[in-house]
């Protein structure tokens, strides 16, 4: 396949180099600038110069006020021809190239033999944006809107990360370490504030501290919290970011793995289910996770086992300790925020509450057993079901068998914590036609009793202010 796009080279070896640019306008003005970042010696001739050549003058090494001749072209390292008459332009590269010279003519292709793409600098760091001189204006409005959105205390950062590696990084892991130094939390407040020195120190720190033993040949069984990635602990973090080896479920968010470092082998083992499957098939399919954690563990490598929410609660964390103590491996559990915080709180809604809930308790929607009678007061018991969207109608039928009113309020928050976050608020008899009519899909958590009273009222303070909340809640309120 023939390909016309030009190939994206970064103009080096300008330094000292002469360059001619012809044109006085707010186009030679956009050429000029990283002209003299490249350090080239900037001949700017031209009969009138507009306000941004004006504040270029002071660093550009030489300036005639009258029009271009082809003779200037003589000895150029480069030629720009930015004036505002296309025929003067073309003719100088013309002459530039019948001398072997690099030439450019503003705004138009035919007669460029390199483009100037929109440049945006960060200290060290240097992003170009071209169109392959296609749609200049396209680019560098495209160049103004990331620099709205790139901070300029990426410069800082850049610097650090320069002076540090000069140091000399032997090994992928102490370039993983000094990459998670790099962005740490605070370190990222200190450098947004200015306080580089202080972020300075603290990227020592961090750099040269021991790290915490995550030893090869050793698996992690970590909870990746209900979705969020900005809900994972500082330790989940660290594991992710020191694995070898991830093995994820289902439940597990694309930005929760994209933590992980580059060259990090992802799998993922989640089990989900067929509605032709039975529950006895999904569950012998479920072991299959184990051998791939004990193989990669004996292979030597930093296994992760990673499950959504906390891998203690309704999951099968512990028949995975059980059987990497019987193999012999090292392990160690980093806990997860489970849904059954993170889905009443996402919803403005406590588990307990004086007055109103002196206690809770958990089930699962997967429990074939059904409901069975609480050992709290069932009017001062707050329930959570976990998993359980569709078993909705049986969970709330059951609840009411067990006592409670029918007008006990109930709520249903699906996706807790992720950007696509829904709540439905009904009661006991109402929430299962609630969940219907918004579509609601899973997973899901249902929050029953007295607490949820006032989740409509807390969750419009929420999106009224969301300054006030870490998580937004989004549609799907009835």
């Amino acid at each position: 396949m023939e390909l016309n796009m030009g190939y994206p080279i970064q103009l080096v070896g300008l330094k000292g180099q002469r360059v001619l640019l012809a044109g006085g306008g707010a186009v030679a003005a956009e050429k000029a600038v990283p002209l003299i970042h490249a350090g080239a010696r900037v001949h700017l001739v031209a009969i009138e110069i507009g306000q941004e050549i004006e504040e270029l003058l002071p660093d550009v090494w030489r300036f005639d006020q009258r029009p271009v001749d082809e003779g200037d072209v003589e000895g150029a390292k480069v030629v720009v021809a930015a004036t505002d008459d296309s025929s003067v332009n073309r003719a100088l590269v013309d002459t530039a190239r019948s001398q072997g010279i690099l030439a450019q003519a503003a705004d138009d292709k035919p007669y460029c033999d390199f483009y100037s793409p929109a440049v945006i600098r960060r200290g060290p760091v240097m992003m170009t944006i071209s169109t392959d001189g296609g749609s200049p204006l396209l680019a560098g409005q495209l160049r103004r809107l990331l620099e709205a959105a790139i901070p300029r205390s990426l410069t800082a950062v850049a610097d650090l990360m320069v002076r540090l590696r000069s140091r000399g990084l032997k090994g992928l892991q102490k370039r993983g370490q000094l990459l998670r130094a790099l962005f740490d939390p605070t370190i990222t407040r200190l450098v947004d504030s200015g306080d580089t020195s202080a972020a300075s120190e603290r990227i020592e720190v961090l750099f040269n501290e021991e790290e915490e033993l995550f030893e090869p040949g050793s698996v992690a069984i970590v909870g990746a919290g209900p979705g969020s990635r900005q809900l994972l602990t500082l330790r989940a973090l660290d594991r992710i970011q020191r694995a070898d080896l991830i093995l994820h479920d289902a439940l597990v968010e694309p930005e929760v793995l994209e933590l992980a470092l580059p060259g990090t082998q992802v799998v993922d083992v989640g089990h989900r289910a067929s509605p032709h499957a039975s529950d006895a098939e999904g569950v012998r399919r479920i072991p299959l996770r184990i051998p791939l954690m004990i193989e990669g563990a004996m292979a030597g490598k930093r296994v992760v086992r990673l499950h959504g929410g906390d891998p203690f609660v309704f999951g099968r964390g512990g028949e995975e300790v059980d059987a990497l103590i019987e193999a012999g491996v090292t392990w160690e559990v980093v806990p997860g925020v489970s849904s059954i915080l993170a889905a009443p709180a996402a919803a403005g809604t406590p588990l307990t509450q004086r007055d109103l809930a002196r206690g809770f308790t958990v089930r699962t929607g997967h429990d074939t057993a059904g409901p069975t009678k609480g050992v709290l007061d069932p009017q001062e018991e707050t329930v959570v079901v976990l998993m359980g969207l569709k078993s909705a109608p049986k969970v709330l039928q059951g609840l009411i068998k067990e006592g409670r009113s029918p007008d006990t309020p109930a709520i249903a928050v699906a996706k807790a914590s992720r950007e696509d976050e829904e709540v439905v608020v009904g009661n006991l008899s109402t929430l299962d036609k609630e969940i219907h009519a918004a579509g609601l899909r899973g997973p899901a958590t249902l929050i029953v009793g007295e607490v949820a009273r006032r989740a409509l009222e807390r969750i419009e303070s929420l999106e009224e202010n969301p300054t006030a909340a870490a998580i937004r809640v989004v549609a799907g309120i009835s």
